[in-house]
């Protein structure tokens, strides 16, 4: 099902696109899911889950998914409930940009739950328990981890990614031998690099691979350590993404990289004010889940100001915490995912995150729904 693309493949079809020169925003409400960020057929999702500080990144073409790390142990269950709730069933690829627990601890839940055709990893051992959790997993699908080279590239629907990094076998530094990946659908692109720091950022530049990008994830939360000019300069995005959790203790973002973001002109996107963001290409446009954000205050200027809740006009939080009120499982209204079988309260965060397709409004009652084949969402526990 998935096959290294062929070089002349690639070739021909990026010669028959025309040039894309940037990426639009669209604005929705809390709760609500814009019609111009529904997915048709064809389309690439990729949405940058608010996994707290660590990243997660979810990418789906025509029914392939691609689960590029999962965030720190806290938000393991919550990625696999997302993913679930998406209608997920089996992962075309699971990637681990590298071995830090806050990337790779939701893989190892996704791994437990998933089917999963191709695993791909750096090639060096972590001396850490949540390391072999992660290879025990992959092991127990009788997967063998793939060790990508810069240049492999593979399909993912009607999107392809070729893989920029790591170049060398050898760092001093874990973060360098982050899997970076450029992730196309026609005319669109997206590059993730894990926490790859300016000295594997510069190796990318020197190989010669292309890295122009309309959709940057900015590397190491918004780290000083990474997105330096040059690579800015190579990769020139039209729109930055912060993944990073609120007041954490790295002050991530840090205050030059957001001040360089600001004079660049880039559209930004940050999960630690905005929560979870959805993108959508339908191969020469992009479309988001909210507006871009305002606010370049670093995470230390934020938590000197007090800032300890999400930007309340889109924010897209991870999780509902259950209530122990029981009046509220007697609610009159469940919202349905027809796909997942899943329902929802209507104030459950996932309720934003569904295509319009796929969500339906019903009166009966929890028990009536269970008897129809639908189950409960694991995270507002209707």
């Amino acid at each position: 099902m998935k096959r290294k693309a062929g070089i002349l493949t690639s070739l021909l079809l990026l010669l028959s696109l025309p040039f894309y020169t940037g990426c639009a925003a669209q604005e929705t409400q809390p709760g609500e899911s814009s019609s111009e960020t529904a997915q048709s057929p064809g389309d690439l999702t990729v949405q940058v889950l608010d996994v707290g500080q660590g990243l997660s990144i979810l990418a789906e073409s025509d029914g392939h998914y691609l689960l590029y790390d999962g965030g720190d142990r806290g938000a393991s269950s919550f990625v696999v409930a997302y993913l679930e709730d998406q209608g997920v069933t089996e992962l075309d690829y699971v990637i681990a940009s590298h071995y830090d627990a806050d990337h790779i601890s939701g893989l190892v839940g996704a791994l437990n739950v998933y089917d999963t055709e191709v695993v791909l990893a750096p090639d060096y051992e972590a001396d850490s328990q949540i390391y072999d959790s992660f290879q025990e997993k992959a092991a127990a699908q009788g997967l063998t981890v793939t060790h990508p080279e810069p240049g492999d590239s593979y399909e993912l629907g009607n999107a392809s990614f070729t893989v920029l990094s790591p170049i060398q076998d050898e760092y001093s530094d874990d973060n360098d031998y982050s899997v970076a990946i450029r992730l196309e659908d026609g005319d669109t692109s997206f590059l993730f690099t894990g926490d790859a720091s300016v000295d594997s950022e510069a190796e990318m530049i020197a190989s010669g691979e292309a890295l122009q990008s309309d959709v940057l994830v900015l590397g190491h939360h918004g780290s000083s350590t990474s997105s330096s000019d040059a690579f800015l300069d190579a990769v020139d995005p039209s729109a930055a993404v912060v993944s990073c959790g609120l007041s954490n203790s790295y002050g991530h973002p840090h205050r030059e990289i957001m001040e360089t973001i600001q004079s660049r002109g880039c559209d930004l996107y940050r999960t630690d004010l905005q929560g979870t963001l959805t993108a959508v290409s339908d191969g020469s446009s992009i479309t988001w889940s909210a507006q871009p954000c305002t606010d370049y205050r670093s995470g230390e200027e934020l938590e000197a100001a007090g800032v300890t809740e999400k930007d309340s006009a889109s924010a897209v939080t991870p999780t509902a915490a259950p209530s122990d009120d029981s009046s509220e499982n007697t609610e009159s209204v469940y919202i349905l995912n027809t796909r997942s079988k899943k329902f929802h309260r209507p104030s459950c965060d996932s309720v934003g995150t569904m295509s319009d397709k796929n969500k339906e409004e019903s009166s009966l009652s929890r028990e009536e729904l269970i008897e129809q084949g639908y189950s409960p969402c694991q995270n507002c526990n209707p």
